[in-house]
Order: C-alpha cells, then sequence, then structure tokens
C-alpha cells in the first residue's frame, strides 16, 4: 500500500528500546489510517532515515545511551524534513521536559505510561497540525475544567478548533457522527458554550487550545 497516496499517516519510530518500537508498532499499525515506515534506535538513525522516508510524524524518545538527547536532535530532523511533525515520547512526567520540547519545536509530547489510545490520538492531532499536551499538563495549573476533559474530548475539541465537521471527526476518530454530537454537547457544557466559535473561544481563555 502506498501510505502517501491514500491519506494513511506516516510514522517514523526512534527510540533504543526495541520492545517500546516493537509495542508502539503494534499500537500504530492497528489504526487503518496510521502506518509504521520505518524504525531507528539512535539520533544518527532518525536524522539519516528522516530525509530518506519524509514521515508525516516522527515518534522521538527524549533520552538516549551515551547521553544522546532527542530534544536536542529536534533541529537536525526539521531541517532534514521540514514538513514532519514531531511527537515526544518519554517517561519524565515533569513540566520543565514538556516545555523544552515545544521550545524545540515539537508539537506534541506523550508519555509512555499513557494509554495505547492516547498515543493513536496523539499521532492524529499533531499529523492534522494540532498541538497534543499530555492530561498531567494543565493550562493553567489549576484549571478545573482542564481536569474534567477526557482524553477523547480534548482530541475532539483540537479537532473542532482545526476546523473539521461533525462528520469528519468521526472519520478521522473511527467514531459515530452521533458519538462525535455526544462529545461536541459534553464540550459546550462543560466550557459554557452555544456555538463553535464560543467553544473555541472558551477552550483558549482557559488554556485548553
Amino acid at each position: 500500500m502506498d501510505a502517501s497516496s491514500t491519506g494513511v499517516i506516516q510514522i517514523l519510530l526512534c527510540d533504543d528500546h526495541r520492545l517500546f518500537r516493537e509495542g508502539a508498532k503494534r499500537i500504530l499499525d492497528d489504526e487503518d489510517d496510521l502506518c509504521v515506515i520505518g524504525e531507528a534506535a539512535t539520533v544518527e538513525q532518525a536524522i539519516n532515515l528522516v530525509g530518506t522516508v519524509a514521515p508525516t510524524v516522527i515518534v522521538l524518545d527524549i533520552s538516549f545511551p551515551g547521553g544522546n538527547s532527542g530534544l536536542d536532535a529536534v533541529a537536525a530532523v526539521r531541517e532534514k524534513s521540514p514538513s514532519s511533525k514531531i511527537l515526544i515520547v518519554s517517561m519524565h512526567r515533569d513540566r520543565s521536559f514538556v516545555e523544552a520540547a515545544f521550545a524545540q519545536g515539537a508539537t506534541g509530547y506523550v508519555t509512555k505510561d499513557a494509554a495505547a489510545d492516547d498515543l493513536a490520538a496523539a499521532v492524529r492531532i499533531v499529523a492534522l497540525g494540532g498541538r497534543y499536551i499530555p492530561d498531567f499538563l494543565e493550562r493553567p495549573a489549576n484549571n478545573s475544567t482542564a481536569r474534567r476533559l477526557t482524553t477523547r474530548e480534548r482530541e475532539v475539541l483540537e479537532l473542532v478548533a482545526l476546523g473539521h465537521t461533525n462528520p469528519e471527526i468521526a472519520q478521522l476518530l473511527h467514531l459515530s457522527p452521533r458519538t462525535i454530537e455526544s462529545y461536541r454537547s459534553q464540550l459546550a457544557r462543560k466550557l459554557n458554550a452555544g456555538s463553535r466559535a464560543e467553544l473555541i473561544r472558551s477552550a483558549k481563555e482557559q488554556g485548553l487550545l
């Protein structure tokens, strides 16, 4: 199958742990719209591969043997393939790591203890031009609405903000349009919004977008 011609999101996995790469590959390849097209065990391999395969999304670890950092490689990876989105995957649950990742040019951050659905959701969101921020990092930190949003609600909210219609979101998330309508209703209630414009404005004011 030619992923680039079918709308499938092409993914490059870069992590020094083979077990993690194999697990992540199974999770992502099980999704009809996601396809792992390459793997790298070192930063150097990732930099060399990205220029050849030009993935839609690069799933990049932070820590590598020898003190190498995935964050330091972000600029080099982006130079090789400017159109590729970078999703950092890490064991670190610290605000400073997340902020450093975004400062370097990543557009998503997911922890290695996240659910399988969260990894797939993160890949989709960054591939579509959104930002994926882990649940533990709430903006602002005391935002009660942020704490009440589920991972799926955050995903739907991101796609709404990107301009997708309910049928498009349903197709992207492999859910029914009626289910998406339900999520939209829940978001409208939680954010006290009566329209799409109000929903997006409220989400931005509360630091959710």
